[in-house]
């Protein structure tokens, strides 16, 4: 009786374990045992590597179908997919393979795209596919990374090995414990200055804060108002821009005007300059009579002369005018 027991409990548990194997085996292997019909889609694809038929096909990771196909097509994979029917895959979809952690198995991996667009039917073609590096890539690159690296560890190896590499980072840590203590003392030294230098900071910050709220309205407004100040200089740009534009000619003959006229500036001053020199240097007849000094006190003198002739004129103009009238009488 007791051996009969532990063959069930022998078998029971064998039982078991097989059906949880089983179980683990469908949950990674993704297997599925009902089959589910759908419509088909194409998908050409420059590399299947490691894409078998019956994996998967996917939306955001969720099951959606399955690889129906794979065969060579000019020199590239053409891949049938078989979607189940309650999924709508549209025409600007994309289709890429992926894999299941670093190396997992491959799956087809569907964007359905805009639901603005019409949707595939069947035997339509998915045109937007992409497909990973393959792994040899990766590892290729992988070993060119881990040669730089190796590279790196060498020259450092070079510059910090032996005794001056090894002098060398004693110094390094040296001066980083001097900086270190340093700045430590500096801290302790000023810690009042510190100090008073935070509580400064903390009261600027309350009169900032008290300053803001008091302005609070008028801050708020004059962001409101930004806007329209903005449309506004817009429209004296626009103003400036069309009065510039109908006055374009008028604007470059006066500017042509201007420049002419500062032409003939210049040649009227340099004239004035050129009869200036010659004045100082006693040329003409005014040069001579601003620098002969006999001349300038006789043309003076005349001056004066005349001056006084017509003062006695004027005074005897009376006279001479009672004499003519008397004459004149008798």
């Amino acid at each position: 009786m007791s051996r009969f027991k532990t063959e069930f409990w022998v078998g029971l548990f064998t039982i078991a374990g097989a059906v949880l194997a089983l179980y683990m085996v469908a949950r990674t292997g993704d297997l599925r045992f009902e089959r589910r019909e759908g419509y088909r889609l194409q998908a050409t694809f420059r590399d299947v590597s490691g894409l078998d038929v019956g994996d998967t096909v996917r939306i955001a990771g969720v099951y959606v179908g399955e690889v129906r196909d794979i065969r060579l097509e000019d020199a590239v994979g053409k891949v049938t997919l078989s979607i189940l029917p309650r999924v709508v895959v549209h025409e600007d979809a994309s289709a890429r393979v992926g894999t299941y952690g670093l190396l997992g198995d491959r799956y087809v991996s569907i964007d359905p795209g805009s639901p603005e667009l019409p949707p595939l039917g069947p035997g339509d073609e998915i045109r937007n596919t992409q497909v990973p590096e393959s792994m040899d890539v990766f590892f290729d690159r992988l070993n060119q990374v881990a040669g730089q690296v190796e590279q790196v560890t060498d020259n450092l190896s070079k510059v910090l090995g032996g005794p001056e590499g090894e002098k060398a980072m004693r110094e390094i840590v040296t001066n980083t414990q001097e900086v270190s203590r340093d700045l430590a003392r500096m801290t302790r030294e000023n810690q009042a200055q510190i100090r008073e230098i935070t509580t400064n900071l903390a009261g600027l910050t309350r009169q900032l804060d008290g300053i803001v709220a008091e302005n609070r309205e008028a801050i708020r407004k004059t962001i409101a108002v930004m806007p329209e100040t903005a449309e506004s200089l817009r429209g004296v740009a626009r103003e400036a821009n069309d009065l510039l534009k109908n006055n374009r000619q008028n604007i470059s003959d006066t500017i042509e005007q201007l420049r002419v006229a500062s032409v003939r500036l210049n040649a009227s001053l340099e004239n004035i300059d050129l009869i200036s020199r010659k004045v100082k240097e006693g040329e003409g007849t005014l040069g001579k009579l601003v620098q002969d000094q006999g001349l300038y006190d006789d043309a003076r003198n005349t001056l004066v002369e005349m001056r006084n002739l017509i003062e006695d004129l004027r005074e005897q103009a009376p006279i001479s005018a009672f004499t003519a009238v008397g004459g004149a009488a008798f």
